[in-house]
Protein backbone atom coordinates (compact mmCIF):
# COMPACT_ATOMS: atom_id res chain seq x y z
CA UNK A 1 0.00 0.00 0.00
CA UNK A 2 1.31 3.34 -0.69
CA UNK A 3 0.74 6.39 1.73
CA UNK A 4 1.22 9.97 0.39
CA UNK A 5 2.57 11.99 3.12
CA UNK A 6 2.57 15.24 1.28
CA UNK A 7 5.97 16.27 2.58
CA UNK A 8 4.87 15.95 6.42
CA UNK A 9 8.42 13.80 7.89
CA UNK A 10 6.59 11.93 11.12
CA UNK A 11 9.02 11.12 14.29
CA UNK A 12 8.18 8.08 16.19
CA UNK A 13 11.40 8.19 18.67
CA UNK A 14 12.34 4.71 19.75
CA UNK A 15 9.00 2.94 19.71
CA UNK A 16 7.76 1.81 16.12
CA UNK A 17 4.89 -0.74 15.65
CA UNK A 18 5.21 -4.07 14.88
CA UNK A 19 4.87 -4.86 11.30
CA UNK A 20 2.58 -7.76 10.32
CA UNK A 21 3.47 -10.37 7.55
CA UNK A 22 1.09 -12.24 6.04
CA UNK A 23 -2.06 -10.04 7.04
CA UNK A 24 -4.51 -9.81 4.34
CA UNK A 25 -4.76 -5.91 3.11
CA UNK A 26 -7.41 -4.64 5.01
CA UNK A 27 -10.83 -2.69 3.10
CA UNK A 28 -10.49 0.76 4.67
CA UNK A 29 -12.94 3.60 5.55
CA UNK A 30 -12.04 7.35 4.27
CA UNK A 31 -12.19 9.54 7.17
CA UNK A 32 -9.28 11.64 5.89
CA UNK A 33 -6.31 11.37 3.70
CA UNK A 34 -5.04 8.76 6.34
CA UNK A 35 -5.40 5.22 6.03
CA UNK A 36 -8.15 3.65 8.76
CA UNK A 37 -8.97 0.23 9.14
CA UNK A 38 -12.33 -0.78 9.95
CA UNK A 39 -13.88 -2.85 12.20
CA UNK A 40 -12.88 -6.37 9.78
CA UNK A 41 -9.35 -5.86 10.59
CA UNK A 42 -9.86 -5.83 14.45
CA UNK A 43 -11.73 -9.13 14.55
CA UNK A 44 -9.46 -10.23 12.01
CA UNK A 45 -6.46 -10.31 14.97
CA UNK A 46 -5.63 -12.81 17.34
CA UNK A 47 -7.42 -12.59 20.48
CA UNK A 48 -4.43 -12.79 22.72
CA UNK A 49 -3.02 -9.32 20.76
CA UNK A 50 -3.44 -5.77 22.66
CA UNK A 51 -4.65 -2.76 20.32
CA UNK A 52 -4.69 1.46 22.19
CA UNK A 53 -7.85 2.61 22.28
CA UNK A 54 -7.26 6.16 21.32
CA UNK A 55 -10.81 7.91 21.87
CA UNK A 56 -14.33 7.30 21.95
CA UNK A 57 -16.50 9.88 20.55
CA UNK A 58 -19.94 10.54 19.36
CA UNK A 59 -19.65 10.94 15.47
CA UNK A 60 -17.39 10.49 12.79
CA UNK A 61 -17.54 14.10 12.43
CA UNK A 62 -15.45 14.33 15.88
CA UNK A 63 -13.15 11.45 14.49
CA UNK A 64 -12.45 13.62 11.34
CA UNK A 65 -11.24 16.24 13.63
CA UNK A 66 -8.91 14.70 15.86
CA UNK A 67 -6.93 12.99 12.94
CA UNK A 68 -7.02 16.19 11.07
CA UNK A 69 -5.82 17.87 14.36
CA UNK A 70 -3.18 15.42 16.00
CA UNK A 71 -0.26 15.35 12.73
CA UNK A 72 2.17 13.46 15.01
CA UNK A 73 -0.43 10.32 15.28
CA UNK A 74 1.29 7.40 14.00
CA UNK A 75 -0.17 5.99 10.00
CA UNK A 76 0.32 2.45 11.02
CA UNK A 77 -2.92 -0.01 11.64
CA UNK A 78 -5.62 2.94 12.95
CA UNK A 79 -8.76 1.09 13.44
CA UNK A 80 -12.22 2.35 14.47
CA UNK A 81 -15.18 0.65 15.04
CA UNK A 82 -18.99 1.99 16.87
CA UNK A 83 -20.55 0.23 19.25
CA UNK A 84 -24.32 1.20 20.94
CA UNK A 85 -23.72 2.33 24.71
CA UNK A 86 -27.27 3.12 25.88
CA UNK A 87 -29.18 5.10 23.24
CA UNK A 88 -25.85 6.80 21.89
CA UNK A 89 -24.05 5.62 19.01
CA UNK A 90 -20.24 5.70 19.65
CA UNK A 91 -17.04 5.87 17.55
CA UNK A 92 -14.03 4.37 19.00
CA UNK A 93 -10.68 4.59 17.19
CA UNK A 94 -7.47 2.68 18.25
CA UNK A 95 -4.22 2.18 17.28
CA UNK A 96 -1.64 -0.99 16.74
CA UNK A 97 -1.72 -4.44 17.02
CA UNK A 98 0.41 -5.91 20.05
CA UNK A 99 1.28 -9.37 20.87
CA UNK A 100 1.92 -8.39 24.39
CA UNK A 101 0.35 -5.79 26.70
CA UNK A 102 4.10 -4.48 27.68
CA UNK A 103 4.81 -3.83 24.08
CA UNK A 104 1.07 -1.64 24.03
CA UNK A 105 2.33 0.17 27.11
CA UNK A 106 5.83 1.16 25.27
CA UNK A 107 4.14 2.34 22.66
CA UNK A 108 1.07 4.52 24.56
CA UNK A 109 3.79 5.91 26.85
CA UNK A 110 5.63 7.30 23.81
CA UNK A 111 2.86 8.91 22.05
CA UNK A 112 3.06 12.56 21.84
CA UNK A 113 -0.12 14.05 20.95
CA UNK A 114 -1.56 17.54 21.41
CA UNK A 115 -4.70 16.96 22.50
CA UNK A 116 -4.42 13.24 24.36
CA UNK A 117 -2.33 12.12 27.19
CA UNK A 118 -1.28 8.60 27.48
CA UNK A 119 -2.80 8.19 30.48
CA UNK A 120 -6.21 8.90 28.54
CA UNK A 121 -5.54 6.16 26.33
CA UNK A 122 -6.47 2.58 27.09
CA UNK A 123 -4.65 -0.75 26.51
CA UNK A 124 -7.02 -3.33 25.90
CA UNK A 125 -7.47 -6.90 25.41
CA UNK A 126 -8.45 -7.31 21.52
CA UNK A 127 -10.83 -10.15 22.84
CA UNK A 128 -12.53 -7.01 24.50
CA UNK A 129 -12.34 -4.95 21.69
CA UNK A 130 -14.30 -7.89 19.53
CA UNK A 131 -16.97 -8.09 22.01
CA UNK A 132 -18.06 -4.81 21.61
CA UNK A 133 -17.52 -4.30 17.97
CA UNK A 134 -19.90 -7.79 17.87
CA UNK A 135 -22.69 -6.06 20.07
CA UNK A 136 -23.33 -2.87 17.09
CA UNK A 137 -23.93 -3.60 13.44
CA UNK A 138 -20.73 -2.21 11.78
CA UNK A 139 -21.08 -0.05 8.68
Amino acid sequence: MIRFFFGLALVWGTATLPVYANVEEPSLVVLTTRPVDKAEWLIRQPDSAFTIQLLTVSSRGQLKEFLADEPALPLDRLATFRYQSGDDLLYVLTLGRFDSVEAAYRVRDSLALSSLVASDTWVRPLTDVKRSIRTTLQD
